[in-house]
């Protein structure tokens, strides 16, 4: 009798903190105006972390071109298709960083191609199964390798 009260109890608490996360997450996304969305296509210089993750990427018509990483595992995909031709899509967009106290218009990286093998496919085959410091462990000492700081 208990468990089934307990499990009444957990049902409306968990669907409470979902709609407080998915509120918080509309919340986030919108102070974020995307401007564009563009492609390029380049191969992996290095990265560079300050208050936010960076990438350099040498374009295919020969300028450097560097991005904000924001999302968790496409520095490593990066890292491991660094001698290859990458597709990469970014968005031009304004945000709110705290460091910079306001809007700020970023390039910011939301997805990379290596041949027909998406960024979006890989992860979600590597991060099965693996704690995201497993990942780490395995792939964060490639990504240090290419620091250009």
């Amino acid at each position: 009798m208990k468990q089934t009260a307990m499990k009444k109890l957990h049902i409306p608490a968990l669907i409470f903190v979902c709609l407080l996360a998915s509120n918080t997450l509309a919340q986030v996304s919108k102070r974020d105006r995307v401007i564009s969305v563009k492609t390029v296509q380049g191969r992996t210089v290095g990265f560079e972390m300050g208050d936010y993750q960076h990438v350099t990427i040498k374009t295919r018509n020969g300028p450097k071109k560097s991005f904000f990483i924001m999302k968790p595992g496409l520095d490593y995909f990066l890292a491991l298709n660094k001698n290859s031709q990458l597709t990469l899509t970014y968005e031009i967009a304004d945000v709110d960083l705290p460091e910079t106290g306001g809007k700020t218009r970023i390039d910011r990286l939301t997805s990379a191609k290596a041949g027909k093998v998406s960024f979006e496919s890989w992860w979600k085959k590597v991060s099965r199964g693996n704690s995201l410091e497993q990942l780490d462990d395995k792939y964060g000492p490639l990504v240090k390798k290419y620091s250009l700081n």
